[in-house]
C-alpha cells in the first residue's frame, strides 16, 4: 500500500499492482449509457441555463458531445460540423469532441415540475419529456378571441370557457342553409351561433377590433374537448349591408378546441367603422352555415 498525505491527514491508496499496464474503460464511446435505477435521490437547484445547449440554446438531449475547452452542445449542433474534422461552433476552430457521459447521466436522472404548475398542473416529468409534456399538458394557458379577454388555463375547451366567462355574448339559433340577421349591436364583441340540428354544433362570430378604422368579422366553430375535429365540415357566408353595397365573406369555419396561441383568423370580413356604426342599435349583419 502507499500513503498519501491529505489536510494533514493520512490516508490510504490502494497500489496498482501492474502500474506500465492501462485501467480498462468503464465506457467507450459506442456503449449506452447505464440506466439510472433512482434508488438514491437528492433534490437540487441548478441554473436552468446550465441545461440548455452551448450553441443552440435549446434544452440537451442525449447524446450530448463535448470539445476541449467545455463546450457541451446536443447532437442537432454537433451533426452539424461532422461534415468537416469536427468545428465546435462556439469555438469556431476545429477540435476533438468527446461524448459529454457525465451530463447525459445527470440528464438521464433529472425530473422537473410542469412550467405550468401555477395553473394547477401538479405532474413532475423526466427532463428528456419536459417539452412533450407540456405542449399537450392539460394547464397549459389558453387564448381566447374574444377582444379584451385575458385568456385561461385548467384543461377546459374554448366552448366551455366563453359559456361559463362570457355570458354576456348573446347567443343566436340559426337554421341550416339560411341567411339569418342577428341584430348585432355597436358594442358586441362576438356572437354565439347555435345550429338548428340535433348535434347541438355551435360556432362563433368574433369581432376583432386590432384593424385601424373598422372591424374584423370571422367565424370559428367551437367544438367539446375530446369531441373529433373533422375539417371542412361545415360552410359559412357572412353579409354585413351598408349603403352603399353589401359586404361578403364565404369559407370554411376553423374547428377550435383550445387555443394555444393567440387567435389570428384565417380569413376576416374587414368592415369600415362607417358601416358598422351606422345603426348602433341594429348592426345590420346577416350569417348562414351549412
Amino acid at each position: 500500500m502507499e500513503c498519501a498525505r491529505k489536510r494533514g491527514a493520512y490516508i490510504q491508496v490502494p497500489q496498482n499492482p501492474h502500474p506500465n499496464r492501462k485501467r480498462p474503460r468503464a465506457e467507450d464511446a459506442d456503449s449506452p449509457i447505464r440506466p439510472y435505477d433512482g434508488e438514491k435521490k437528492i433534490t437540487v437547484a441548478i441554473d436552468a441555463e446550465l441545461l440548455e445547449c452551448c450553441v443552440c440554446c435549446g434544452p440537451l438531449k442525449s447524446p450530448l458531445f463535448q470539445c476541449t475547452r467545455g463546450h457541451v452542445s446536443c447532437s442537432e449542433c454537433y451533426t452539424a460540423g461532422a461534415d468537416m474534422d469536427y468545428e465546435c461552433l462556439m469555438c469556431r476552430e476545429p477540435e476533438t469532441a468527446t461524448r459529454c457521459r457525465a451530463m447525459e447521466r445527470v440528464l438521464d436522472g433529472l425530473s422537473v415540475p410542469c412550467a405550468f404548475r401555477d395553473h394547477g398542473c401538479t405532474e413532475t416529468v423526466p427532463y428528456a419529456e419536459k417539452q412533450t409534456h407540456e405542449a399537450t399538458c392539460a394547464y397549459l394557458p389558453c387564448h381566447c378571441p374574444i377582444p379584451g379577454c385575458d385568456g385561461y388555463s385548467g384543461g377546459q375547451s374554448l366552448r366551455h370557457h366563453v359559456v361559463v366567462y362570457h355570458p354576456e355574448v348573446a347567443r343566436t339559433r340559426v337554421a341550416p342553409r339560411r341567411l339569418t340577421a342577428l341584430r348585432m349591436q355597436l358594442a358586441d364583441q362576438a356572437r354565439v351561433l347555435r345550429l338548428g340540428d340535433d348535434e347541438g354544433r355551435e360556432f362563433m362570430l368574433v369581432v376583432g377590433r386590432d384593424m385601424p378604422s373598422g372591424r374584423a368579422l370571422s367565424v370559428v366553430h367551437l367544438v367539446n374537448e375530446n369531441e373529433p375535429v373533422v375539417e371542412n365540415d361545415f360552410k359559412y357566408k357572412v353579409e354585413v349591408v351598408g349603403k352603399t353595397g353589401v359586404l361578403s365573406l364565404s369559407g370554411q369555419p376553423e374547428a377550435v378546441d383550445r387555443l394555444t396561441k393567440p387567435y389570428q383568423a384565417t380569413a376576416f370580413l374587414f368592415v369600415p367603422n362607417a358601416v358598422w356604426e351606422a345603426d348602433p342599435q341594429d348592426v345590420p349583419v346577416f350569417l348562414e352555415l351549412k
